[in-house]
């Protein structure tokens, strides 16, 4: 058993075939042929005399042992990240490459608040976005395809590190004339999950929405889905069903304004916080504290900052 003949770039075709469970996928991402990336795997247990991946013909699953090798790998490649970044010349956080991930129900709303102060003021910055759930993100940040998930609460995984960006309070979304619009602020006890348009299983902002409901009416049998917040808005343009948004998904001038009342909550600590979330290995900590110090100072006031 060896690893002298291992090198970072060994590390990194592990943990890019361990994260996407795909050689081919992991070849055309790490620019080598499959054969090459096969065979190079192939060596890799070898040398470590060790099976990390079971393959067959229609799948690849990670061993037991593999997944402490993988571990490790990534840990290896954070340290070695930080190294870089120690000794480039260029010394000021935003810059290089970065790759963030973001929730679908909040990066639409809140990247255009702070993509324009990024562009000016690190002009050196390489910034790659990607949109998904939550669960896929993270998983992505863990392998290290993501450096900066920004996500809601609860983020359970230990070797994160989060900080806490802000809180947003949810608005209630009713069509026009509907007969909850006829009191405000609304009380969420007016509120019914079966009369409710949620996402799509997979979106955390479902079950966020609908815990607002109180308990014994949270039964949703009826209740719709939709694939995105703007889909969600449409369905509730028909002029029936309602739902909670996130503050900024609403905007300065709501879409559908003549079709939608947006109304608030009688309670204003309902709502979602949102977190900034690296590996705790990671070499980005300042990037970290310089992206959320930008993304507080272009908020509008009515979130929390905490």
């Amino acid at each position: 058993m060896s690893v002298k003949h291992l090198n970072l770039r060994d590390l990194t075709y592990v943990c890019t075939v361990a994260e996407h469970l795909s050689f081919g996928k992991a070849a055309t991402l790490c620019a080598i042929s499959q054969p090459a990336m096969s065979s190079r795997i192939q060596h890799i247990e070898e040398q470590l005399a060790c099976r990390i991946f079971e393959r067959s013909k229609r799948s690849v699953l990670i061993t037991e042992k593999g997944r402490k090798i993988v571990a490790l790998s990534r840990s290896i490649l954070d340290t070695a990240e930080s190294i870089d970044q120690l000794t480039r010349n260029e010394t000021k956080p935003l810059t290089g490459e970065l790759k963030i991930g973001i929730i679908s129900t909040l990066g639409p709303y809140l990247m255009p608040l702070v993509l324009g102060s990024l562009a000016k003021n690190f002009p050196n910055l390489d910034l790659q976005l990607t949109e998904g759930l939550t669960e896929n993100l993270l998983n992505s940040l863990i392998a290290g395809s993501l450096d900066i998930v920004i996500a809601a609460k609860p983020v359970a995984n230990h070797n994160l590190y989060c900080v806490d960006l802000f809180f947003e309070p949810f608005v209630l979304a009713a069509p026009k004339n509907h007969p909850l619009t006829a009191a405000q602020p609304i009380a969420t006890s007016q509120l019914n999950g079966e009369d409710m348009i949620l996402l799509e299983e997979g979106h955390c902002l479902s079950g966020q929405a609908l815990s607002v409901c109180p308990a014994e009416k949270r039964r949703a049998d009826k209740r719709l889905h939709a694939t995105s917040l703007e889909t969600l808005r449409h369905m509730i343009a028909t002029g029936k069903n309602y739902s909670l948004l996130p503050y900024l998904a609403v905007g300065r001038n709501p879409p559908l304004k003549s079709l939608i009342d947006y109304l608030p909550l009688a309670d204003n600590s309902l709502g979602r916080t949102v977190v900034l979330c690296s590996r705790k290995s990671t070499g980005r900590k300042a990037d970290c504290e310089e992206l959320t110090k930008l993304i507080r100072r272009h908020l509008p006031k009515e979130l929390t900052i905490p």
